[in-house]
């Protein structure tokens, strides 16, 4: 009976110790599309009036702010690392060229969040 006893705790203590590793990327995935998101919404503000210094000041942190978890996003899902990884870096050269074309930095800066949010459902 102790041995049960003491198998069963070892199982289950095992068991919480892999599902909390799990829930930590997940959050560390989560936090890190969270501030992504907010990053692209600072950008599509600089982006819509025009302030090419804010533009260059905001865009450049995105690369930053995913290197940070996107070797989980890589690891767990694929094809959103993918999706994600395809509009992230135009967005970033396009907010660092020398001349800010709104449309075209616009229209990857909201792809961009397209793919972010996607990711966010799949983090919930």
């Amino acid at each position: 009976m102790k041995k049960l006893t003491s198998i069963v705790l070892a199982v289950g203590l095992g068991g919480s110790l892999l599902l909390a590793g799990c829930s930590s990327n997940d959050n560390k995935t989560a936090d890190g599309v969270n501030k992504m998101l907010d990053t692209t919404e600072q950008l599509s503000k600089a982006i819509d009036s025009g302030d090419q210094a804010k533009v260059k000041e905001v865009g450049p942190k995105l690369e930053d702010q995913w290197s940070s978890f996107e070797d989980d996003v890589k690891k767990d899902n694929k094809e959103l690392y993918e999706k994600v990884e395809k509009y992230l870096d135009p967005t970033i050269a396009g907010s660092e060229a020398a001349t800010l074309d709104k449309e075209a930095l616009g229209t990857l800066n909201d792809q961009l969040t397209d793919a972010l949010k996607e990711l966010a459902d799949k983090t919930k």
